[in-house]
């Protein structure tokens, strides 16, 4: 089975959506701040968006990187 894709986008007004994204489904999640350092310790994301920082974190650990 194909494994999700997982997306943690921050917004510029510091809010937060967890996307899962498979063939055919996509799920957005929308995240109280506060509890976005529990899902970062305990989720392996693919991408990290935060347009704060204006930066793009990308875990090629997936990709061959």
């Amino acid at each position: 089975m194909e494994q999700p894709i997982k997306i943690l986008h921050v917004d510029p007004d510091f809010k937060v959506t967890y996307i899962i994204y498979r063939t055919g489904i996509s799920i957005y999640l929308t995240v109280p701040l506060e509890k976005t350092i529990n899902l970062l310790k305990t989720e392996n994301f693919d991408l990290i968006l935060s347009e704060p920082h204006n930066k793009a974190i990308l875990n090629n650990q997936h990709y061959g990187g």
